[in-house]
């Protein structure tokens, strides 16, 4: 599957998410098993799987352990990683469009007021 751009990361190389599932396959892993090895969810595998997310910097290290890559396939995986920061920075974005959303509304719900009050 094609990566999705981001405003935050580069796109994952394409292949990235087929040579990460056929080395979990390799390792008689499921993604619920892999998700449990590296402290996250198989939601977030499946996300790096089908190159929707980069690997954190601390789960491309687990990646590398779990699934005993080699050189090759780690220093991969080392590359496309990024900052556990940029992954989180995402909440903030979407707290941010929030707090856009209910701007908008209040403003416009303030000018229904206004052009409905009568002034005398």
């Amino acid at each position: 599957m094609a990566s999705t751009p981001s405003p935050r990361w580069a796109p994952l190389p394409a292949g990235f998410g087929i040579m990460l599932r056929n080395a979990r396959i390799d390792a008689g892993l499921s993604r619920t098993a892999l998700g449990a090895a590296l402290l996250t969810s198989a939601g977030t595998v499946q996300g790096i799987e089908e190159e929707r997310r980069p690997p954190s910097r601390t789960i491309a290290d687990r990646l590398t352990r779990a699934l005993d890559l080699d050189p090759w396939r780690a220093a991969v995986v080392q590359a496309v990683a990024v900052d556990n920061d940029a992954l989180r920075a995402r909440r903030g974005t979407q707290k941010r469009r929030q707090d856009a959303c209910q701007a908008r509304a209040i403003t416009w719900t303030m000018r229904q007021v206004t052009a409905n009050t009568s002034h005398p």
